[in-house]
């Protein structure tokens, strides 16, 4: 009697050939190591790298090791107002002078969102800075590039609960939450993309929803691009309630606000030191006729290298 032969899908196959690892081990010499909390999308990321090079699906590493992160995206996807919020980035670490997020990876949640995909390092910022993060395996020297999302130091300093401005929400996405507490702080002067926000936070949990900006510093660096085009850097600075056990004392949001479009758009946000936002509110560096760069990975078509524009800071009242 012969015996049947099980065929096993390709998917499978390719999970057994690259079996899940997480945390793993450090390299020598890097700068970070994974712990609990990397967990278990740093994990993923492996497989679903190990998968793009074998031709194999990324769904299913999705589907079996959070489905309820494919669930947000299938939210967000409908969401378009939501993802008009949000600029381009570069997916390039200066610092680290790598990629930040494997291109297979960024091409797969541009589908997963209807989002046009990577042309070449440029991506949706809201995508990258988000989901892409969680699936980002570059060690850096301030840790890995998830940790805003799955350590609590933005949801202590801000007052929300544990884990609801993090990757698996009770209420809301990931992306729509995130957008809901950045926007209320950079869109605070802009009509048109306040009114977009209204329309895109049905998708919020309801804290975030509700949430308002405190009083809270801006640096403001505008540049003239053309005799028609200015672009104005944003960076708001949001005073925690404490410093948190992570020594972060302020969410910094950034944005940029091109008079080429119709509203401001996000481009990340992160926790930061109180050192940190002294040295950028430093008055020796604000005024006029001062260098101007892009930051934080952000990318504005036409803004090249370092320019002359005027940098100024702000108090920019509770909403």
């Amino acid at each position: 009697m012969k015996r049947a032969l099980l065929v096993l899908p390709l998917f499978l196959l390719a999970a057994a050939l690259h079996a899940y690892q997480c945390p793993a081990p450090a390299a020598p010499g890097d700068p970070a190591a994974e712990d609990a909390l990397d967990c278990p999308w740093a994990g993923m990321a492996r497989v679903m790298e190990a998968n793009a090079a074998g031709s194999l699906p990324l769904a299913p590493v999705l589907a079996e090791h959070a489905p309820g992160l494919a669930a947000q995206l299938a939210s967000d996807k409908l969401n378009t107002d939501l993802k008009e919020l949000w600029g381009e980035s570069v997916n390039f670490d200066e610092m680290a002078k790598a990629r930040i997020v494997h291109d297979s990876i960024l091409s797969f949640l541009a589908g997963e969102l209807a989002l046009p995909g990577p042309r070449g390092k440029i991506v949706h910022a809201g995508m990258e800075h988000s989901y892409g993060y969680l699936f980002s395996l570059l060690p850096t020297k301030f840790g890995f590039k998830r940790a805003r999302w799955v350590r609590d130091d933005i949801e202590a300093g801000l007052g929300f609960a544990r884990g609801a401005l993090g990757p698996s929400p009770a209420e809301g996405t990931l992306l729509a939450n995130i957008t809901c507490v950045s926007g209320a702080a950079a869109f605070a002067d802009d009509g048109a993309a306040r009114a977009r926000l209204a329309k895109a936070s049905y998708a919020c949990g309801s804290a975030a929803r509700a949430w308002k900006a405190p009083g809270h510093f801006r640096l403001n660096e505008t540049v003239a691009l053309t005799r028609k085009r200015s672009v104005s850097l944003r960076t708001d600075f949001l005073p925690f309630g404490a410093v948190t056990s992570g020594g972060n004392a302020y969410l910094l949001v950034y944005s940029v606000k091109d008079s080429s479009k119709p509203h401001a758009q996000l481009v990340t946000a992160f926790p930061v030191a109180e050192g940190f936002v002294k040295n950028a509110l430093n008055p020796e560096y604000l005024g006029e006729g001062k260098q101007v760069q892009t930051r934080y990975n952000a990318w504005v078509e036409g803004f090249n290298g370092k320019l002359k524009g005027t940098r100024t800071a702000a108090w920019v009242a509770a909403d």
